[in-house]
């Protein structure tokens, strides 16, 4: 038996501090999904758990979600959603980034907004009006770009779920739900990560899990797989690269579908996915302060039926012509604590229209990057943000080279060069570091890693 390893967090002792009880985690927890509950946390091959969290859904906001109706609320081909005009209004009167700025006569004289603004002041971009009672904070993984903070409510967090139904629901697929089952288990794939038992309210109370597949995250090495196959999920969500670690752990349930975020999934990879795992998948585009944006059918990517609206700027934040390649920027009120306008993703695509649903097209995300190892091993780059995040590092560019060489470049002040590269190297093993303190703040939204490896 072999115990996990603990989490590289400074000061963080896994469920060492309980801020909050079930009952406050779940509002409308019942007796049979808290049986559900209990069932995953004393399951006899269920991982260490290292955190606990809830959806914190009241009666209003379920009843908000599952009253959802799956539209673009009035956007058309060259027209702008009524809404929008709305938003604008209320984020200049009531938050403070906007509220001394003079209010633009449309939306196309609202500057843009980037990952920095957030980085740099996420408090002001929350609405003074805004019930912060049931505030969720959540920190980007930083795949992209300096790491944001990003404050939400509960029922923004749960928001992915009817999209998620939605996305399904277009293949002939519905997810079933009930205490009696698991309906979602996120998987994860790195030497350390959080790993917790939930219940999901929205669907009646299933169980949503997250796991880690490595084998630093289990007592025994066939506890992962016994859990995950006694479990028998509904849906696995992950990126493409948890998701092919967890199709060489053998299973032998299937899935009803496979959902990949996060990262840049390639048609080759997903037909492995499939058949290894005997389910279809499908691959989704979001971003944590917007939530799920579109979906993959074909050549293009699918824009969800939501109250978002999407344009694509040239680099002076000014619209591109249909079918021209720019910067992906979303506008959408749907956070109460995060309203955004025209804020720019990172990612590029152009905008079109099928059958009179937005689309994008030429979509260009974030690719998984890929270290390796002194040794050998495999490393991603979410594994080297976990041990680089604590620095405090406003913002870094980390490459590998062919030779194994690893070059820095941090935004300057930081941490000196003993801290980044030690840090690397308990990744990394004793590979080559270098690293130089440099003025990033030129650079727009700078990709935080590259790799030669192959």
């Amino acid at each position: 038996m072999t115990d996990a390893r603990a989490y590289p967090v400074p000061d963080y002792v896994p469920m060492g501090s309980t801020a909050l009880t079930d009952a406050e985690r779940w509002p409308l927890l019942t007796p049979a999904a808290a049986a559900n509950l209990d069932r995953l946390r004393t399951h006899p091959h269920a991982p260490p758990y290292n955190h606990a969290c809830g959806d914190r859904l009241t009666a209003d906001a379920l009843g908000r979600l599952r009253g959802r109706t799956a539209d673009h609320h009035g956007w058309a081909p060259g027209v702008e959603p009524p809404w929008v005009a709305e938003l604008v209004d209320r984020v200049y009167r009531t938050v403070p980034a906007y509220r001394r700025l003079p209010r633009p006569r449309s939306l196309a004289g609202v500057p843009p907004l980037t990952r920095h603004d957030l980085l740099l002041s996420a408090e002001q971009h929350v609405p003074d009006d805004a019930d912060i009672s049931g505030m969720i904070v959540y920190r980007t993984s930083g795949s992209r770009g300096p790491a944001a903070t990003v404050p939400m409510t509960p029922e923004f967090c749960a928001l992915d779920l009817p999209v998620i139904e939605h996305v399904l629901a277009t293949a002939g697929l519905r997810v079933a739900g009930g205490p009696a089952r698991v309906s979602l288990v996120n998987t994860y794939h790195q030497p350390v990560a959080y790993q917790f038992a939930s219940v999901s309210s929205y669907w009646d109370g299933a169980g949503v899990v997250k796991v880690n597949t490595h084998p630093s995250g289990w007592r025994s090495p066939g506890d992962c797989r016994a859990f995950l196959d006694d479990l028998d999920p509904e849906l696995y969500t992950g990126n493409p690269i948890s998701l092919a670690a967890l199709a060489r752990v053998g299973l032998t349930s299937r899935p009803l579908a496979v959902l990949s975020g996060a990262m840049t999934l390639d048609d080759a990879a997903a037909a492995r996915l499939s058949r290894a795992l005997g389910a279809p998948v499908f691959d989704l585009y979001g971003i944590t302060e917007a939530g799920l944006l579109a979906w993959r059918t074909g050549d293009c990517f699918t824009v969800a039926p939501r109250q978002l609206y999407l344009e694509v700027l040239d680099p002076a934040g000014r619209p591109c012509p249909p079918g021209v390649v720019g910067e992906v920027a979303v506008t959408c009120g749907e956070n109460a604590l995060l309203p955004l306008l025209r804020y720019r993703t990172g990612d590029h695509a152009a905008l079109s229209w099928r059958g009179g649903v937005p689309v994008l097209l030429d979509f260009h995300g974030r690719d998984p990057v890929v270290f390796r190892s002194r040794a050998g091993a495999v490393v991603n780059s979410i594994e080297l943000t976990h041990v680089l995040s604590p620095l405090g590092m406003v913002a870094y560019q980390l490459h590998q080279h062919a030779d194994g060489a690893v070059d820095v470049r941090v935004h300057s002040p930081g941490p000196g060069a003993g801290p980044v590269t030690d840090a690397v190297r308990s990744l990394l093993g004793d590979v080559p570091v270098r690293v130089a303190a440099v003025d990033l703040s030129g650079e727009g939204k700078p990709q935080r890693y590259t790799s030669d490896q192959r």
